[in-house]
């Protein structure tokens, strides 16, 4: 065992040192997000304050149960449990998010680079690279759960003490290792970053909707998903260690799985085959947008099937948005039949509004992965034989981009059709169609200008595109909690979440419009030019 793990020290403080800024971002956004988290709640739910009872109204609702989860079932609640209910969910999918392209980047990565097969050469083990990057998740990890730790005890939230606040963060420290040990056991698996990130991903979403459906129908089933695991341990009311031994156990069996097909394993190779392609390409493969499709097609299958199950399963919940008004004794008093179903309608509207943010964080990520292959693909020389064919720098940069902005259309698409035609058929009054115009009114636009800027970053600044990420992402996360945490009404127009916030309730603004039209065109020019005069190795 010593001998195959043989320098993974060496190979441990290099990656340390080349993930450094990016796993300091990520942690900078997850600790904001938890110390804001608990303080604005904690600040809502001071003395028991009149709007508390109604957040917890609002949390326990299906809609925002198929977002977040299911809130514990207790005669009084607390902030710190109302925070547990809120976070669990939303903070194990940006941590997964973190984790597990860091894991398939510091093994699988490095093979496909051909970096790995020049450190092997020298006297490093054969399992020193997964070694090293499990070691660094643990690393990573314990120091997230320190900062959560010390976070959470500074804020102090009511109903809390010390020994709850050390178990939510060995929560999360343990969600990072489970997460983190299914990409590592997927690179293993798999012969391409590609695919293992594709099937990380699919896991992850898996988790999430299975989540979602038994949280709100049979909660007593979450236990089907990883992420339910880490529900069922109720933070500060039940205080499971067993939902957290039964995830830790699962990491450890991952993480040995994985460091064992890495000893047996031929470097460059995986337990997965690919399909044996065709001996002589066919003829339409000549041209870059053929080829792109060629190669892309199965992550765009993927994404479309996941935008249609996802949002089947938000829009059947839809039917149960409008019933907290009529179960509502207050509200049944105050109006009439007629004003109950418009207020309905209203509510409903507003749960479409938050949802669209989502759809087009979906489609946003769909195109921006395509539009960011063509930084990728040239890093890892596929596109120099191109280079040397007869496509110009501009046929090649169009294409890619083209492609990025027509598949986050379509999964966009496909989303919004599966969300609004499945929430019809639940609700009891369905929905004009004059509402899903204004959806797609709005969150084309939106998706078009923000892989735009994907785009111009990869033609001007390649190496700062990872920063897009961090733009987008803070930007969901403030549309998201803007309400819950009573943020500013305008805090979220820093990008063009902000700006479709009040649709479909409305329509979309016409400043913003133009606003989002023309910054998209500006910046998919200027990405094309900004491509024409890099080096080929950027």
């Amino acid at each position: 065992m010593r001998h195959s793990n043989r320098n993974a020290g060496y190979l441990l403080r290099a990656n340390l040192k080349q993930n450094l800024k990016f796993s300091l971002i990520w942690l900078v956004i997850l600790i904001m997000m938890i110390a804001s988290g608990a303080g604005k709640l904690e600040a809502a739910f001071a003395g028991w304050a009149s709007g508390s009872k109604e957040i917890v109204k609002m949390l326990r609702a299906p809609g925002m149960a198929a977002m977040f989860g299911a809130m514990p079932k207790v005669d009084t609640y607390n902030t710190a449990i109302v925070f547990a209910g809120v976070m669990v969910v939303f903070m194990i999918i940006l941590q997964a998010l973190w984790v597990m392209p860091l894991m398939i980047r510091n093994t699988r990565g490095q093979e496909e680079s051909g970096l790995l097969e020049m450190v092997r050469a020298r006297n490093v083990g054969r399992t020193a690279a997964i070694t090293a990057a499990s070691l660094e998740l643990l690393i990573d990890s314990a120091i997230m759960g320190i900062l959560y730790f010390v976070s959470l005890a500074a804020v102090n939230m009511g109903g809390t003490d010390l020994y709850g606040d050390f178990l939510f963060s060995l929560g999360m420290v343990i969600a990072n290792l489970l997460f983190g040990t299914i990409a590592l056991l997927f690179a293993q698996l798999t012969n391409n970053t590609r695919t293992a990130n594709m099937l990380s991903y699919l896991v992850l979403t898996a988790a999430y909707l299975v989540r979602l459906v038994t949280d709100i129908q049979h909660q007593n089933l979450t236990w089907l998903s990883p992420i339910g695991w880490f529900e069922k341990a109720n933070f500060y009311t039940d205080n499971n260690v067993w939902a957290l031994g039964l995830a830790l156990l699962v990491s450890i069996l991952l993480a040995a799985s994985a460091t064992m097909i890495a000893r047996n394993r031929d470097l460059g190779a995986g337990i997965i085959a690919e399909r044996t392609g065709r001996a002589k390409a066919a003829g339409w493969l000549r041209s870059i947008p053929a080829l792109l499709w060629r190669t892309e097609r199965g992550l765009f299958a993927g994404w479309l099937i996941g935008a249609v199950v996802f949002g089947g399963v938000m829009g059947s919940v839809l039917g149960g948005v409008g019933d907290i008004l009529k179960t509502n004794p207050l509200y049944r008093k105050i109006l009439d039949v007629g004003q109950i179903n418009a207020a309905n309608q209203t509510m409903v509207l507003s749960f479409l509004g938050m949802y669209l943010g989502i759809f087009v964080a979906l489609a946003v990520t769909a195109g921006v992965q395509v539009a960011f292959r063509l930084k990728r693909d040239d890093n890892l020389g596929y596109l120099s034989v191109i280079h040397a064919e007869k496509p110009t720098r501009t046929t090649i940069s169009v294409s890619y981009y083209c492609f990025g902005l027509l598949a986050g259309v379509f999964v966009l698409s496909a989303g919004l059709l599966a969300l609004f035609f499945t929430g019809n058929t639940v609700l009891s009054h369905p929905l004009p169609l004059k509402y899903l115009g204004r959806l797609f009114a709005a969150s084309v636009p939106a998706v078009i200008s923000f892989i735009a800027l994907g785009i111009a970053l990869v033609g001007l600044w390649p190496r700062l595109s990872s920063l897009f990420w961090l733009y987008m992402g803070a930007g969901l996360i403030v549309q998201i909690f803007r309400g819950l945490f009573d943020l500013p009404k305008h805090a979220g127009n820093f990008t063009p979440f902000g700006w479709i916030a009040n649709v479909p309730v409305e329509n979309v603004d016409q400043t913003w419009l133009i606003v989002m039209i023309v910054s998209a065109i500006v910046l998919f020019v200027l990405g094309i030019a900004g491509y024409r005069r890099q080096d080929l190795s950027l």
